[in-house]
């Protein structure tokens, strides 16, 4: 991999029983009950900002039933409390937001589970930081997973596993393995390790085992001259291994949404 392996007055009784009575001339739509408010964002009881001292060990990544403790730039943290595996997804944005780092320690008034502390970090960096975001989608470079040519030479589905069930895999160390993965989450894994989103175009269903072995090669992220992201040429290695069970991989321009920084200030102090 290249990187380790970061998100929403009842009506009233007398008009009821008039319509009830079938009294003409009532108009439904003028009875209709307000839109209940939307629930308060979920916060945590206590927490702190600070700017890390890059002379001192970072603190380290943890996250308990309440808890929650990191280090790191503003995009990082952003990518953690939206649940952001590719940090290429977070753009735009004040420069600081990538150079300097922060630790964070807070804590759940309550036990809460990991996604909940993750809506508690957003609501965290929007007070804190002042931070405003938006989705968009864009066109980047890319791959598409397709069926070959030749047809797909997976072997049987499994029956054994519930609709919408999701086996594990593996890649990397020259080897792709899975054990009841749909080719969904295939396309997932190869976008973590080549490091560019992968589209999957194979509308095969169902969940699969397989194993998969080839020469690992170095497929860096490539950047043209405007800086942009470009997608190497394919290496003959993790291509050839996928075309071993009738898939390939091509390069492509492809949508991708991604968490656009409008606006953010360094966090006012504790």
């Amino acid at each position: 991999m290249k990187r380790p392996a970061i998100l929403r007055l009842p009506r009233l009784a007398v008009p009821l029983a008039i319509m009830s009575l079938g009294i003409p001339g009532i108009d439904r739509s003028d009875a209709q009950a307000p839109t209940p408010p939307a629930p308060a964002p979920l916060v945590f009881g206590v927490a702190s900002i600070k700017r890390s001292d890059l002379s001192r060990p970072g603190l380290p990544f943890r996250l308990g039933p309440g808890t929650l403790t990191t280090h790191g730039p503003l995009r990082h943290l952003i990518a953690l409390a939206y649940e952001i595996e590719d940090l290429q997804d977070v753009v735009g944005g004040p420069a600081w937001a990538q150079s300097e780092f922060y630790d964070i320690e807070a804590k759940a008034d309550a036990a809460s589970s990991p996604h909940e502390i993750k809506l508690m970090l957003r609501a965290l960096l929007a007070d804190r930081f002042q931070l405003k975001l938006h989705r968009e989608t864009r066109t980047m470079a890319g791959y598409v997973l397709t069926v070959d040519k030749s047809g797909a030479k997976l072997p049987p589905p499994r029956s054994d596993m519930a609709p919408g069930a999701e086996g594990p895999i593996q890649l990397g160390g020259g080897q792709i393995w899975s054990r009841g993965a749909t080719i969904n989450h295939l396309a997932e894994a190869l976008r973590l390790d080549l490091g560019f989103p992968v589209v999957d175009e194979t509308k095969i269903e169902g969940n699969y085992d397989f194993k998969l072995q080839f020469e690992e090669n170095n497929n860096q992220l490539a950047r043209n001259q405007d800086g942009e992201r470009e997608a190497p040429e394919p290496g003959i290695s993790i291509f050839t291994a996928l075309r071993g069970i009738g898939l390939r991989l091509d390069s492509r321009k492809v949508p991708v949404e991604v968490l656009v920084i409008d606006s953010a200030e360094r966090p006012s102090a504790n």
